[in-house]
């Protein structure tokens, strides 16, 4: 036994009972061990309860400061200039829901991490106030004790034989050995007690704290994962305003070079017949004698020749009450007859007169020549038309256009975006419309010389845009309509106004745009692509001005839903249910919900029908299920509109490839019929990339466990890699008698 307390202390030696009756210096040795442990442990335990103290401090504090920046965020709100576009709305509510989500993570972290964290706290204040302290308090009771004990065992021992009261002293010595002996007792079994119990006890409460940092994290990324699809979303919307901006930077640069011109001209309007400037008017002193000059902004309308004037001062700031002269005439005034130069004098249609200084002599020349009729020598025209095309030319160009690009085939990617060599597309303009060879489009094996020329066609060639200057305005507010079932409506209602040959036009065009959005993956130009790039060359409005630049994003939005809604606006077809429960569910419930398409059952696998796919000569006829019942708008003699075959928006080729099987899967089902239970173990025949959170991704030959029903036909729960998701029956090679 003494051997055993001679070992290395590297660890704490037990402390034996039957050592309580010998009490030896080895036993004193190892409870003064035990006892240092245990003060360490006190101390350390006292160090840990701080520090999570001040660490529950401060996850509240940076918990708090979270959500003021959240309320800072959600506070943020910045006004449009003009009719906010869609993607202008969503990046608005984005606002909202950033701040949203940084409340709920922080909602977490007060469950998780602040209440637990007090928990654990609480937890260790109470094993070391307690167990610990009642330790310590055994000790003192031991130690007392054992002075007790010693002290009088040398008075018994020092006291004579035959002294009077020793039996007395002796029995005293023995009861207080044997207290000694039973304290020593409780006092080991205590020791044992302490030090095996705070193993688990405080393991257990940094476990706690462990666990809910776990949780914690684990639902953080489990709530960013949920948002991943709005992320993209957003991303894509900010990608198509950060488009538009840049295309109404460069037009405003352009806008702003022009405007610039026209102070050495002296015009101060966009249009011919109007004219806007400040004048100075002669006015009498309210004292009844002497005069005074006050600064006039005005404006002239050449019909019904109005001059309009408003007392401001851009110093003062302050407007007046604006007020309207019928212009009878106008005269100039001679040096001679005032002491001010560059005046003229305005006489009303009731003979009121007016003397009015200009700016300077070109000033005065520019107000004279509009205020006389004359046409001025600054305008210039808006739009002018550099050929004379006949619509029928025009149509047939657009036709072999789409032709010729079908035929090159429409995955080129950048088609549109990228430009054409400018040399070539002049080129074939010149040919096109002043030799009159429409068919020189045949030849040309660069597509995008080809969508060059079409662009410049519509932008340049046409003498006014295709969707008309008359409806210009009645298009940007259908575009202003919130309700997408309201907008499409009233869009179709301007589209059909259109003239027969801009509609006809501008059917077939769309048509093709639509072909070109379906491969987007290939091509990279979706539909907002494209929409940026035709929304300034199909619109345009008759004066260029600031605010019309910014309506180019109305523009861009509105061909952008002219391509996707194809079928609803020029074949009287339904929405695009795709896109429509996209952004009905743009909030956070379609992050819980799949679209609600109509239901159907599920489709057969590709291995057990043959009808979908003829090959012949190698080449894969197949045909895509989502394909609307377009009418064949042949570019030219009723051929086929392009090579590739025109495919639903929204969805990429049919069939979809497969990277693990040669045949291909088949499509996921939809919607909720209850199912009869059942439990089995069944072996992937298809791979499958999840859509949803809630549903599984997996491999060819995997195994799906616990397959049990769903509520969704064609759809059934079951177990893949530890985790429990949705999975396509039809992907599964389940027995019929549960299918």
């Amino acid at each position: 036994m003494s051997g055993e307390y001679l070992q290395p202390l590297h660890t704490l030696q037990p402390l034996e009972f039957e050592d309580c009756l010998t009490d030896s210096p080895l036993f004193r040795e190892n409870l003064k061990s035990h006892e240092k442990e245990i003060d360490s442990t006190a101390h350390s335990l006292k160090h840990l309860s701080a520090e999570l103290k001040r660490l529950v401090g401060l996850e509240e504090e940076l918990s708090k400061f979270h959500r003021h920046f959240a309320n800072t965020v959600a506070e943020l709100n910045f006004k449009p200039i003009g009719v906010s576009t869609e993607d202008e709305t969503e990046i608005g509510e984005a606002f909202q829901k950033f701040s949203t989500t940084i409340d709920a993570i922080e909602e977490q972290r007060e469950r998780c991490l602040s209440s637990r964290s007090n928990s654990a706290m609480k937890r260790l204040e109470i094993f070391r106030k307690q167990d610990i302290a009642s330790c310590k308090d055994a000790r003192k009771k031991f130690h007392s004790q054992t002075d007790k004990s010693c002290s009088m065992l040398e008075k018994s021992l020092a006291s004579k034989r035959n002294q009077k009261g020793i039996d007395d002293l002796d029995s005293q010595c023995y009861d207080e050995r044997k207290r000694l002996f039973e304290g020593s007792l409780e006092y080991v079994w205590l020791l044992h007690e302490v030090q095996e119990k705070k193993k688990f006890e405080v393991c257990e409460a940094i476990l706690q704290i462990m666990l809910s940092l776990k949780t914690f994290y684990h639902m953080g990324f489990e709530m960013f994962k949920e948002l991943q699809p709005y992320h993209n979303d957003l991303a894509k919307r900010l990608q198509n305003l950060r488009d538009t901006f840049d295309d109404e930077k460069i037009r405003s640069e352009k806008l702003k070079e022009r405007v610039s011109k026209k102070l050495t001209l002296g015009s101060t309007s966009s249009s011919p017949d109007t004219r806007q400037g400040y004048l100075f008017s002669k006015e009498k002193t309210a004292v009844g004698f002497g005069h005074s000059w006050s600064k006039m902004f005005c404006e002239y309308k050449r019909k019904p020749k109005t001059l309009t004037v408003t007392p401001y001062n851009q110093t003062a700031g302050k407007m007046g009450t604006p007020e309207d002269i019928n212009v009878a005439s106008v005269v100039k005034k001679r040096s001679e007859e005032l002491p001010r130069r560059f005046c003229f004098e305005v006489k009303s249609a009731d003979d009121k007169v007016w003397t009015l200084q200009a700016l300077s002599e070109t000033d005065l020349k520019n107000w004279m020549e509009i205020m006389e009729g004359k046409e001025p020598s600054y305008s210039e025209p808006m739009q002018t038309a550099k050929l004379q095309v006949p619509p029928d030319t025009g149509i047939e160009f657009v036709k072999l256009c789409i032709k010729r690009m079908g035929e090159l085939g429409l995955r080129e990617q950048g088609i549109y975006r990228v430009s054409g060599a400018q040399t070539k597309v002049n080129k074939l303009i010149a040919i096109t419309f002043e030799e009159k060879k429409t068919a020189a489009v045949m030849e040309i094996d660069d597509i995008k010389v080809i969508a060059s020329a079409l662009k410049m066609y519509f932008r340049e060639i046409l003498p006014e845009p295709l969707l008309t200057f008359k409806l210009h305005e009645s298009f940007l507010e259908a575009m202003k309509t919130e309700d997408r079932h309201q907008r499409i409506k009233n869009l179709t209602n301007v589209v059909s106004a259109l003239p027969k040959t801009n509609y006809d036009c501008l059917k077939i065009l769309i048509k093709h745009l639509n072909d070109v959005a379906a491969l987007k993956e290939d091509n990279l130009m979706q539909e907002s692509n494209l929409g940026v790039v035709f929304g300034p060359t199909l619109m345009r409005p008759r004066e260029e001005t600031v605010a019309s630049i910014f309506m180019i994003k109305h523009q861009n939005s509105l061909v952008e839903n002219l391509i996707i809604e194809y079928d609803a606006i020029f074949q009287g077809g339904e929405m695009n249910k795709i896109y429509s429960s996209m952004v009905q569910t743009r909030n956070s419930a379609r992050l819980t919900k799949r679209p609600n398409f109509k239901q159907k059952a599920a489709p057969t696998p590709p291995s057990a029908k043959t009808t979908g796919s003829t090959t012949t000569g190698g080449t894969s006829n197949n045909v895509n299920p989502f394909d609307s019942s377009d009418e064949d708008l042949s570019p030219v003699g009723g051929g086929p509109a392009a090579s590739q075959p025109h495919h639903y928006v929204n969805r990429g080729p049919w069939p979809p490839p497969s990277a693990s099987s040669s045949t291909n899967p088949p499509v996921k089902p939809i919607k909720t019929i209850p199912r009869q239970k059942y439990n089995l173990t069944a072996t992937v025949i298809y791979e499958c990339i999840a859509d949803e959170p809630d549903e599984l991704s997996f491999k060819v030959g995997d195994i799906i466990t616990n397959i049990r029903e769903a509520e969704e036909e064609g759809w059934v729960t079951g177990t893949c890699r530890g985790k429990t998701g949705l999975v396509p029956r039809n992907h599964l090679n389940l027995p019929k008698s549960n299918v």
